[in-house]
């Protein structure tokens, strides 16, 4: 090594020793320097020149200053000129720079609170019970009242630094003068560098019995503050739901939010109960996750570019959301489904469908209003589906509806309506249902009904209601109308010709025996009235190309009986002249779908007439 390069080794060695010196030096000397009951004042005299509220320490201020400056405060209150508490901090934490306290002028930053209960609330005359005359206060009046966006230069660059919160409390006072609402554990911090600069928060605390984390950040937070437009981003998340905002945020009268938002809660009657509210129709409903572009006008908000699934359902659309202080939520709009299942969601509007009448609760009908169009490629109401659905469900001033506008249903149209009240809800619901050239073979097999009956093209209509809960009735409890008419078709499971050659026989046999074969008809008209488990028929013909038959009678189809008059005779001839062969008339009585045929000559104890 060179003599000039030891040299500089040495020099450098002894220049790091001299800085370490100075600073061992200040750092043992600057503490005999600090009037230490002049940083004692000067830090409430800070706490009172943000809050503009008075600042009263109960613990004398402790120093600390390794491994950096800090002065711990004790039992600090903030209290209105009333010595209305709004704050207690068990303790205070305070950094500080050391030149600032020599000269009797120190700056304060990055604050812990240790155990805060902060008090918010409102008077009888709405005032809040924090704004007072405090820096932070007077600078966000004078953000508000400059013209928006424009820069403020008299505003000072206070520095406020990092706060962090340990275990804290917030309590909210109710207007019933009830027990305040309570959010307590808070942990966390609010990192705001100074006036000028973005505000970051994150918190965490227990709300309404679940842990929430909540994350914040604004770009312009003063503007914020005085009710200009600024740009953020929130999340809030909790096991009831998981809440994501961006966007534009405005906290004037006339507040509003416009962005892109994100809602997501694996339950819908858990995070309504996390908030309090007990709907339990809508809280039937399982996982629900919403996207849209969200905009708010007072109590209003319009969701659009909709991505929502409900449970496994997906659906794009628009929707409408209005929030009224003094009337009942309500909610309308549009949402296109590519599969939906009817069953489930129609279930959401039954609540109690799984008990007895007596314990279902019809709150919902007054405790929210929907006006909701739905469409759907397919539709399944098991065991059918519908394709191409056009529906809408409606919620009003205690009524509720379901209606099919149209639909696609066994290669024919489907329209339907479902209709509540809370009376009729209690005492039942109507429900109406027509439809239009089906395969109404196609139902029948879906629906493995046994015994004769009709296969081929045909259009319906059913007019029910029921006394008793709609989503807890049976077929059995149902009173109203049936009509179908059929074109051509075939009534399977009947053997004229068997059935003919039996009853010539004039003896009882069971209608097994004539059921291997099927009866071609060209038209079928049936009309029955329902009556709460026993259906009577009015009209019945099947009308062949050579014989027409017709039923009338009761079917106790609750019990699965039948009692019926019936005819199988000539079908009705244009020519006056053409020879015409006496009916057979008989009746069907026992049970279905094997019952027993009596022909009408051993009832009344007449010989069949020979041919």
């Amino acid at each position: 090594m060179t003599l000039s390069r030891f040299m500089q080794s040495r020099l450098l060695v002894r220049g790091f020793l001299v800085v370490l010196a100075l600073f061992v030096a200040g750092r043992v000397g600057f503490p005999f320097l600090i009037q230490t009951d002049t940083v004692g004042r000067e830090i409430e005299e800070t706490l009172e020149a943000w809050t503009g509220a008075d600042v009263e320490i109960g613990r004398a201020a402790e120093f600390s200053f390794w491994p950096y400056p800090r002065v711990t405060l004790g039992n600090v209150r903030v209290v209105t000129g009333g010595k209305q508490e709004l704050a207690h901090v068990e303790e205070i934490w305070a950094s500080f720079d050391l030149v600032g306290a020599v000269r009797g002028k120190p700056v304060f930053s990055d604050f812990d609170l240790v155990r805060p209960t902060v008090r918010v609330g409102w008077d009888a005359e709405g005032v809040f019970n924090w704004r007072h005359s405090g820096w932070l206060i007077q600078a966000i009046d004078a953000t508000a009242s400059a013209p928006e966006g424009q820069a403020i230069p008299e505003l000072p660059e206070e520095r406020i630094g990092t706060i962090n919160v340990v275990d804290g409390i917030v309590e909210v006072a109710q207007d019933d003068g009830t027990t305040p609402y309570r959010i307590s554990d808070i942990n966390g911090n609010i990192d705001w560098p100074a006036l000028r600069r973005p505000l970051d928060l994150t918190l965490s605390g227990v709300v309404n019995g679940e842990m929430t984390r909540w994350t914040f950040d604004c770009d312009q937070p003063l503007a914020l503050l005085a009710g200009h437009n600024a740009n953020m981003r929130t999340n809030l998340s909790a096991d009831p739901t998981t809440v994501n905002f961006e966007g534009v945020a405005n906290l004037s009268t006339n507040a509003f939010v416009a962005g892109n938002m994100m809602l997501s809660t694996p339950s819908l009657g858990h995070l309504l109960a996390w908030q309090g509210k007990d709907i339990p129709s809508v809280g039937n409903l399982g996982h629900v996750n919403v996207e849209a572009k969200v905009t708010t006008a007072g109590y209003s908000a319009k969701l659009e570019n909709v991505k929502m699934t409900l449970d496994n359902a997906q659906a794009t659309g628009v929707l409408d959301v209005d929030m009224p202080p003094d009337g009942v939520p309500q909610v309308g709009g549009t949402l296109a489904f590519d599969r939906i299942d009817l069953r489930a969601f129609l279930s959401a509007f039954s609540p109690g469908a799984e008990q007895n009448a007596a314990s279902i609760d019809t709150a919902f009908l007054h405790q929210f209003g929907m006006d909701l169009r739905l469409s759907a490629k397919t539709a399944d109401f098991t065991p059918f589906s519908l394709q191409e659905l056009a529906a809408g469900v409606r919620v009003e001033n205690g009524r509720a509806s379901f209606d099919v506008g149209d639909s696609g249903f066994m290669d024919g149209r489907m329209t339907g309506r479902i209709a509540l009240t809370e009376q009729g809800f209690r005492g039942g619901g109507r429900f109406q249902m027509s439809l239009s050239n089906v395969d109404i073979g196609a139902i029948v097999n879906t629906l493995a009904l046994p015994g004769p009956l009709p296969s081929g093209r045909g259009s319906a209509d059913f007019e029910l209601s029921t006394d008793r809960p709609l989503w807890a009735t049976t077929a059995s409890d149902m009173s109203g109308h049936f009509r179908l008419n059929m074109g051509s078709g075939t009534l399977t499971h009947f053997n004229r010709q068997a059935f003919e050659e039996r009853a010539a026989k004039n003896a009882f046999f069971n209608f097994s025996e004539a059921a291997d074969g099927s009866f071609d008809f060209v038209r079928a008209d049936v009309e029955a009235k329902l009556d709460r488990g026993l259906a009577e028929l009015t009209k019945a013909e099947i009308e062949g190309n050579e014989k027409l038959l017709t039923l009338s009678g009761m079917i106790p189809y609750r019990s699965g009986s039948v009692a019926l008059a019936g005819a199988l005779s000539d079908r009705p001839q244009a020519d006056a002249s053409a020879v015409v062969n006496p009916a057979i008339s008989f009746f069907v009585g026992g049970s279905w779908p094997e019952p027993v045929i009596s022909p009408l000559s051993i009832l009344t104890g007449q010989q069949p007439r020979q041919e």
